[in-house]
């Protein structure tokens, strides 16, 4: 059985890792249910991505939470976290979704999932895992990093309101440098509207400044934050 895998992450030492993780789990494992794993090609742009799916059978994708997007004539260029997942899964319903993404935190697993991820794993995994991952998903099963399912059980959001996709959204490229208006501009939303998902963030989470926001995400690592 050959198996087609597809890698994209915005750092090419993500996905230069990931390539070389199956190389060699495929090379060091000669118990492997027959299963031939071909990884086809890797990107950091979600319309190369979208170019790769639609001219290749793509099993599996492992997908970052993040890529590089650039604003051009195609709306898809624009998308990533579960945005992109959700319109990818929904274009190539034959292709399982592994999310690869350093956030550990429930509301955006929870959120991936939803949006049609079949399989969660963090940049922490090993090669065992990354096989218990491939073949869940290709037997048609969800699968989830064991430390990321218990959390998921013991529902430990930051405070006892979830957050929703925008509002995770708003605050994940708070947390990546960008400014208010360039998140409207990257959402196609208005000022407004993005300063209200971040208010009502900012309460669900219990906080009541921006300063209490980002020590609060720091101490959770709900996000990466850039510096």
């Amino acid at each position: 059985m050959s198996v087609n895998i597809l890698i994209a992450d915005e750092h090419t030492l993500i996905r230069r890792g990931m390539l070389s993780m199956i190389n060699t789990m495929s090379a060091a494992n000669t118990t492997m249910d027959n299963i031939e794993f071909n990884v086809i090609g890797d990107t950091d742009s979600p319309a190369e991505l979208v170019s790769l799916l639609s001219h290749n059978r793509v099993d599996i994708l492992f997908l970052g939470f993040t890529l590089n997007t650039r604003r051009t004539q195609s709306p898809v260029s624009e998308l990533d976290g579960t945005a992109l997942i959700k319109w990818l899964a929904n274009k190539f319903p034959q292709t399982q979704i592994v999310v690869l993404s350093p956030y550990r935190n429930t509301n955006v697993i929870r959120m991936a999932l939803e949006a049609g991820a079949r399989g969660y794993i963090s940049r922490e995994t090993c090669e065992r895992m990354l096989w218990r991952a491939m073949t869940a998903v290709l037997d048609g099963e969800v699968y989830i990093e064991r430390g990321l399912m218990d959390s998921l059980f013991r529902r430990d959001t930051l405070a006892g309101q979830e957050l929703t996709t925008r509002e995770n959204d708003v605050l994940r490229m708070l947390c990546r440098g960008l400014s208010l208006t360039a998140i409207s501009s990257k959402m196609n939303l208005s000022n407004k509207t993005v300063s209200a998902h971040k208010l009502r963030a900012m309460e669900k989470l219990g906080v009541e400044s921006d300063c209490q926001l980002y020590c609060l995400l720091a101490q959770t690592r709900m996000f990466d934050i850039a510096i």
